[in-house]
């Protein structure tokens, strides 16, 4: 163990490593400008080797904007959380939403049509032409519903012997939803499980049925994301930094959605959410340190992917601030390479037309990264005939954590790029530390919600999502966009 420092040189220690890092970050966004993606051609085929296939691949997640992982290696390097979004996110630029910006947030687990929450003092139900009825207390009600009826609500309280009684509120057919002084309400879920939530809680019509809506502030709502997305018991700036860019992509969702009564879900299909229950002192902490910082670019706010692991190199995104760009900072906590071995039999169960599976080759790739880049096309080479599919449909059928792979022993025609150091994956994904509730993740697109999405698994331990993550927000493309139709797999 070392000796301690002094103060005083602790505190030049500290300068000098923030010079070195600020120094970093200007060089290697310097370098990124000029490179250039290399030409993807086509790997060799490979035979499988005891009817089985090695796969060998790098990264976690779609691999667009923020790396988790290289988030947290770029603050351990000394680099602010400014300067963290401004290399991963390039030419855009920091400005702050008002104060009081609200969002609203579909919560998806409360899925029965109906809004059940406990009883509070002050509790009140409110209309959207501004009546209110201030609810009742006492042994006789353990907790309120709303619920539809006909065009409107009906308002029910549970008794003691688990009925549900009527009670006439005197309030119109628009919207209703429940409040209270604190500002905080306790929602019971379908399963029973009980979650608080800041803000108010409506339950706005769909059909016949309804949907629970949480309505909070912007920063309030950043509060229960960010610990749902990264672990924060890392880095200070890098928890800054994903506090940042999960404002914005709720602002970006927000803003171009267009969703019914909503502007956000709380799962890893948009960004994952759990209110208060998800809140950590460090992950407020970066919220209360970057209050209010989007990234916009060209005056509007930009979309902030991000995801657990790029590989060391970052996926070209729809965007100007998204280019694909090598990442120096996404292996430095730990390698990010992956094993997969696959049988030549599950192959075949995947694609059955093809006959027996007697070879594999991927045929085009996107020309960045390992490898030559994340693969865009493999064929599945069998005894009846061979079947082309996109390198994501593949990667997900099997459970690999992105799409940067190759199959071990072809070659790959491309160099320049160093290929990771590869570790065996274990069965599920790799882990990184456990943090509070949260990790990073990459998640996917639910069927209810349009796009953005992540990739689930584990976190990042950067962000490799933990076993309870999902996956990283901001990872997918945008509703409309080019990319949502080739890329909506992730």
């Amino acid at each position: 163990m070392s000796s301690p420092q002094t103060p005083a040189a602790l505190l030049a220690t500290r300068r000098i490593t923030r010079l070195l890092g600020a120094t970093l970050a200007l060089a290697v966004i310097g370098m990124s400008a000029v490179l250039t993606a290399l030409p993807a051609q086509a790997d060799s085929a490979v035979s499988a080797r005891s009817a089985k296939f090695t796969i060998h691949g790098a990264g976690w997640g779609h691999g667009w904007g923020m790396s988790q992982y290289g988030a947290y290696g770029a603050a351990r390097k000394g680099l602010s959380w400014k300067q963290i979004l401004a290399f991963y996110y390039r030419g855009t630029q920091l400005s702050t939403m008002p104060s009081g910006t609200r969002i609203k947030v579909w919560i998806t687990a409360d899925n029965d049509s109906s809004l059940r929450v406990l009883p509070a003092s002050g509790l009140t139900v409110r209309d959207t032409s501004g009546h209110s009825y201030r609810l009742p207390t006492g042994s006789n009600y353990t907790s309120w519903r709303i619920s539809r009826s006909g065009t409107g609500y009906r308002l029910a309280y549970r008794t003691r012997s688990g009925s549900y009684l009527t009670k006439s509120t005197g309030l119109t057919t628009g919207t209703w939803s429940f409040s209270t002084p604190s500002k905080i309400v306790k929602v019971v879920l379908p399963s029973g499980s009980v979650r608080s939530y800041r803000g108010t809680m409506a339950l706005i019509k769909r059909g016949s049925g309804g949907r629970t809506i949480n309505n909070v502030l912007l920063e309030d709502y950043v509060r229960g994301v960010v610990p749902a997305e990264m672990p924060t018991s890392w880095a200070p700036d890098a928890v800054r930094a994903q506090a940042v860019a999960a404002r914005s992509y709720a602002v970006r969702l927000r803003d171009v959605g267009q969703y019914s009564g909503y502007d956000i879900c709380d799962t890893t299909a948009c960004q994952v959410y759990g209110g208060m229950g998800r809140e950590t002192s460090n992950g407020s902490a970066a919220v209360r340190a970057t209050a209010g910082t989007i990234v916009t670019y060209r005056g509007k706010v930009a979309l902030t992917q991000f995801a657990s692991s790029n590989g060391g190199y970052s996926a070209g995104g729809d965007y100007p601030y998204l280019a694909a760009q090598r990442d120096p900072y996404d292996g430095v906590i730990k390698s990010q390479a992956w094993t997969r071995v696959i049988s030549a039999t599950s192959v075949s169960r995947a694609w059955p037309s093809v006959g027996t599976v007697k070879q594999l080759q991927i045929t085009s790739r996107d020309g960045a990264g390992a490898w030559g880049g994340r693969v865009k096309t493999i064929k599945i080479i069998g005894t009846s005939r061979t079947a082309t599919v996109s390198g994501t449909t593949f990667q997900h059928m099997f459970g690999m954590r992105s799409s940067l792979y190759m199959v071990a022993g072809s070659s790959t025609p491309v160099a320049g790029v160093a290929a990771p150091v590869v570790q065996k994956q274990s069965s599920a994904r790799s882990v990184v530390q456990k943090q509070s509730s949260a990790r990073p993740v990459v998640q996917k697109q639910s069927s209810a919600r349009p796009v953005v999405q992540k990739q689930s698994e584990t976190w990042p331990v950067a962000h490799q999502p933990s076993a309870t993550y999902p996956t990283l927000p901001g990872r997918y493309p945008e509703p409309g966009s080019p990319s949502n139709t080739d890329r909506s797999a992730e």
